[in-house]
């Protein structure tokens, strides 16, 4: 830690007094004739001065340090935040399912791969699905199956021909 150095003032009897001599060319000189010295003043020499330097050096690596902390503090928070956005954020889209089986509607053949734009780190990611659209039949139940990291499928188990459902995923991000 930096050890400051009591800088006093000389204080002299009489600090502004000065003695006249006339030259022989005309001009005149004033010589200081402060009186007697009362409080001796710190002297300004290399020992201080440097001294002195030392301590302003220090202080400016110790402020390098803490904006290089502070730096990496603030990467660390944009990271986070990005990572958290990412969670929070929702992938939405539409996909039409077809039945295409013509024989009984038990055997219903509308599955369909959905692939996601952003692929997850996990498959811990919540799927909303809204029926928008019906033609052909009854939907039934709408079924989410085979999750992985890139996608998911989709089918409905109802007797409809076509079914458009919205899908909303939201998570799957944090490891």
């Amino acid at each position: 830690m930096y050890g400051m150095t009591p800088w006093k003032d000389e204080v002299v009897q009489y600090p502004y007094r000065y003695k006249e001599t006339q030259n022989s060319d005309g001009t005149v000189e004033h010589e200081p004739s402060p009186g007697t010295v009362m409080q001796q003043g710190t002297p300004q020499s290399a020992t201080n001065f440097n001294h002195m330097e030392n301590g302003i050096h220090d202080a400016h690596v110790a402020e390098a340090i803490f904006m290089q902390a502070k730096m990496h503090q603030q990467e660390e928070v944009e990271r986070r935040l990005g990572e958290h956005d990412a969670e929070f954020t929702s992938e939405t889209g539409a996909v039409t399912l077809t039945n295409s089986n013509k024989v009984f509607f038990a055997f219903n053949n509308s599955g369909t791969t959905v692939a996601l734009k952003t692929v997850r780190k996990t498959m811990n990611y919540d799927l909303d699905i809204e029926v928008v659209e019906v033609a052909g039949g009854q939907v039934g139940d709408v079924i989410v199956y085979d999750k992985q990291l890139n996608g998911f499928k989709l089918k409905f188990e109802g007797s409809a021909k076509t079914v458009k459902v919205k899908y909303k995923v939201r998570g799957g991000m944090y490891a």
